[in-house]
């Protein structure tokens, strides 16, 4: 069965952000300048919550591509839901990930981390006719480093008035709107929309850059990985998000676009680091030197205004 959907549409439409602004209020007022950018995401929050609680849609499904914000943005809407004195709850779709010699293929014969495949959805399935009826399951952690569950769950209980968010890479795929049971349903895409541009439109980091950008500083500094690992898989995940994650995208009610301005700033050390050591016989070289030279056109800024609960956090580790 296919959970009904609000009839209003939101949408976050994609903007450019004029990098000779951004430098500027950067130089006038760094401090400033964060926490307007702050400022900025957390009002989206605060309408997203709004919009939910009005149109009373209890099912959140939060979508979006590798590296663009999902688990923070879920977080936030968790608290802010808690703040409006709402029961909320979040449950992380890659905890249903099957153990890595289950997973897909792709023609070639390399793992396909990217299909809905790699998903146990049967299992999804049957947990969520637990949650409905009788109203409560335990749901699997999955060990990424162990590449499978642990045998800790955590436990969730189901009431009428309690807000889930399904947050993943697939949740808005049919797969999810059918495990719903019927219950109204919002779905939410949260991606990085906006090019970083000159004063004559020149487009100086493209929102894709951003966003692998974003995902070589976290990776090296959260799971250990290289840039030469990251660059390595990026060609699968870009295929993947074509396939399985953009015909999905117009099914959203939301569009959540979570670039900040200060982000080429904050990462232009950070990625020069990170590329620093690549190796000069590994491949992806043009991609390299391509990504080197649109952030020597940045000047750096340190981490020192970024609050504690940004976005930016998921990314940027001090």
């Amino acid at each position: 069965m296919i959970c009904s959907k609000p009839t209003k549409v939101i949408l976050k439409q994609p903007e450019k952000v004029s990098a000779q602004k951004a430098a500027e209020r950067l130089f006038q007022n760094p401090q400033g300048f964060f926490a307007a950018e702050e400022a900025v995401f957390d009002s989206k929050i605060r309408e997203v919550c709004s919009y939910i609680i009005q149109k009373q849609t209890t099912v959140i499904l939060l979508a979006g591509p590798s590296a663009s914000g999902k688990t923070t943005t879920a977080k936030k809407l968790i608290d802010h839901l808690k703040q409006c004195g709402k029961n909320a709850e979040r449950i992380s779709l890659d905890n249903f990930y099957k153990p890595r010699d289950q997973l897909p293929f792709w023609e070639d014969g390399s793992t396909n981390f990217e299909s809905i495949d790699g998903l146990d959805m049967e299992y999804f399935h049957h947990l969520m006719q637990q949650l409905w009826s009788p109203g409560e399951a335990d749901f699997p952690i999955f060990d990424f480093h162990e590449s499978r569950r642990r045998e800790k769950t955590f436990h969730v209980s189901y009431s009428p008035d309690t807000f889930f968010i399904f947050e993943g890479i697939h949740a808005l795929h049919p797969l999810f709107f059918a495990a719903m049971d019927g219950h109204p349903c919002t779905g939410i895409y949260v991606s990085v929309h906006s090019d970083f541009v000159s004063a004559d439109g020149r487009v100086l980091i493209p929102a894709r850059q951003l966003r692998l950008t974003r995902r070589i500083i976290r990776d090296l500094a959260s799971r250990n990985s290289t840039a030469a690992s990251t660059l390595s898989m990026w060609d699968k995940v870009l295929k993947g998000e074509r396939l399985y994650i953009q015909p999905y995208r117009p099914s959203a009610d939301i569009h959540i676009n979570t670039v900040h301005g200060f982000e080429p700033f904050l990462y232009r050390e950070k990625i020069e680091s990170a590329l620093a050591e690549y190796p000069v016989d590994a491949p992806y070289q043009d991609m390299v030197h391509d990504l080197i030279k649109r952030y020597l056109l940045f000047s750096s800024c340190s981490g020192e205004y970024l609050s504690q609960n940004s976005l930016i956090r998921e990314f940027y580790k001090e």
